[in-house]
């Protein structure tokens, strides 16, 4: 796996961190399971540079997905050409294998492409082609069976990368398609951190496991202006029913997922086309590929989630959707969509996101109508402070605002006054020639009032004292 060159080293680091004597031997099981949940997430295993020979067999397709490709490390071949990844300039996740005839005089902008990618992964969704199903008839029909033979043993060569054509279609200037790389399961398969799913069962083979297995499904847009192409944008495909880590908190991993790894597309059986395409724009943007400054970010939202749009701009009166829109979109911004808990989770998270808009924008509006304004604190502290004056009755408080906010504003005096008391016998306690670490230490034995007559031991001068 990838993460076992660099598991060793950290044991020590973590174990000094959390301190004490944990045992070894645990934190580096959960070292490794955390890399092996990285590697999921971001569809990459982070291991050493290493050489390696790569067959690609794309079936008719221009482009190809590749592992990390260090630029400048791959032996020329004639009719191949790594493309640069937009973000990570230094490596290549597509291979072009097939020469453009004739490149397209324009383009549309890469978020507008975006949005027409994730309509035609709604579209094999939902005619079935990206399932299981439709990789095995692909390899009944296309292929006749002496052909099919020869194809199952490139498949079992490690070194191979065949994969099945799903989808593919040229508009505005933009090569967009679908593939499932075939891959034949034994020690030797290489772990990358993809999601696979086995395409013949016992039922189907009388009993006997066969490990022949279909990669989850890859997007790949490229723009077409030049030969050989200059951008392309990759994404993985995550169908409902996936097996993926979720026993972690996503913000912990979003932005080490967002700088580093593959975007992924989840689906399930009740995803829109505008949902799917404005999850494709998302996790573009959140990846680097998209600028913060496209309109269609805003459009996409305000097309996904239109239920949502309309209740911030009728909840904060906002002039008309758009902008009701990109005020969702501030929203969204951070942590984004953990791809892990699926599809649904995601519309649960605009949902919430939604009615956090809504319920800021009234605090703004009319801020002293809650009781940590007229406090004069935070909403954050007013509930960690509130169980010390309120008690839960069927899991809300019961309580008077007035009481409360009377209670809490003198217990918060009563800690201010502590506290200029404190500070004034610090002063004094260095007036006296303690140290500010020596006089903290000092307080913390005796009390505030005593430090008049305190003195460091040896200094306390002679005579009497006023």
């Amino acid at each position: 796996m990838g993460h076992w060159h660099w598991s060793e080293s950290l044991v020590e680091e973590l174990a000094q961190e959390i301190g004490g004597n944990p045992d070894r031997r645990m934190l580096k099981d959960a070292l490794v399971q955390s890399g092996r949940d990285i590697d999921i997430l971001s569809g990459r295993s982070f291991g050493p540079p290493r050489l390696a020979t790569e067959v690609i067999e794309p079936n008719g397709l221009p482009f190809a997905d590749i592992p990390d490709l260090q630029l400048g490390s791959m032996e020329p071949v004639e009719g191949a050409w790594a493309i640069p990844d937009p973000v990570g300039r230094q490596r290549a996740t597509v291979m072009q294998v097939l020469s453009l005839a004739a490149p397209a005089p324009k383009a549309a902008r890469v978020a507008e492409a975006l949005w027409f990618a994730g309509q035609f992964v709604a579209e094999a969704s939902q005619t079935g082609r990206l399932s299981r199903d439709y990789v095995v008839h692909w390899l009944g029909t296309s292929v006749d069976r002496e052909q099919r033979m020869k194809l199952m043993r490139r498949v079992m060569d490690p070194a191979v990368r065949l994969s099945v054509p799903i989808l593919g279609v040229s508009v505005a200037g933009w090569w967009i398609q679908i593939t499932r790389r075939l891959i034949w399961v034994t020690n030797e398969h290489e772990d990358d951190g993809r999601l696979i799913e086995l395409l013949l069962d016992d039922t189907t083979t009388g009993g006997e496991l066969i490990p022949l297995a279909a990669v989850e499904p890859t997007l790949i847009v490229a723009r077409m202006t030049q030969q050989p192409a200059d951008w392309a944008f990759t994404a993985r495909i995550w169908p409902e029913g996936g097996q993926r880590p979720h026993n972690r908190r996503w913000s912990k991993f979003s932005k080490a997922i967002h700088s580093h790894g593959v975007p992924t597309i989840t689906l399930d059986s009740i995803s829109t086309p505008q949902e799917i395409a404005c999850q494709v724009v998302l996790k573009g943007y959140w990846h680097g590929y998209v600028g913060s400054d496209e309109p269609a970010l805003a459009n996409a939202v305000a097309k996904a989630y239109p239920r949502q749009v309309e209740r911030i701009q009728r909840g904060t009166r906002a002039p008309n959707s758009a902008s009701a829109a990109a005020t969702l979109l501030e929203q969204l911004i951070r942590p984004g969509f953990d791809p892990a808990q699926g599809a649904e989770a995601t519309r649960r998270y605009v949902r919430r996101k939604a009615n956090i808009a809504v319920m800021e924008h009234r605090k703004a509006e009319a801020p002293e109508g809650y009781p940590w304004t007229q406090i004069g604190i935070s909403e954050r502290r007013y509930y960690k402070l509130l169980p010390r004056f309120a008690q839960k009755v069927n899991g809300r408080y019961d309580l008077d605002h007035d009481d409360v906010v009377a209670l809490m504003k003198a217990h918060l005096d009563d800690l201010d006054r502590e506290r200029t008391i404190r500070a004034n016998a610090i002063d004094v306690l260095r007036s006296h020639g303690f140290g500010e670490a020596a006089a903290r230490k000092w307080l913390q034995r005796h009390e505030p009032k005593e430090a008049v007559n305190a003195w460091p031991r040896g200094q306390r001068p002679s005579g009497p004292q006023d």
